[in-house]
């Protein structure tokens, strides 16, 4: 069977790779996976942020299929 749902979904991570989010196009957070490193390189404000952000980027791709936040 094929999952639609995953070829219809974005996938982004944070600038410095320590968060990677999956995104189906209707909005739906699908995986948020976090890099272990992040523990040891990021106080918890910084990892929050770095989550946000990452969530940003799957809902700006997801909104505008066509084109990159950032370049």
């Amino acid at each position: 069977m094929h999952d639609d749902t995953v070829a219809n979904a974005v996938t982004v991570t944070d600038p410095l790779g320590y968060v990677e989010v999956a995104m189906r196009r209707d909005g739906r957070l699908t995986a948020l996976k976090i890099n272990p490193h992040a523990m040891y390189d990021l106080t918890a404000a910084e990892l929050a942020s770095a989550c946000l952000e990452a969530i940003a980027r799957a809902d700006s791709m997801r909104s505008h299929p066509g084109r990159a936040l950032w370049a």
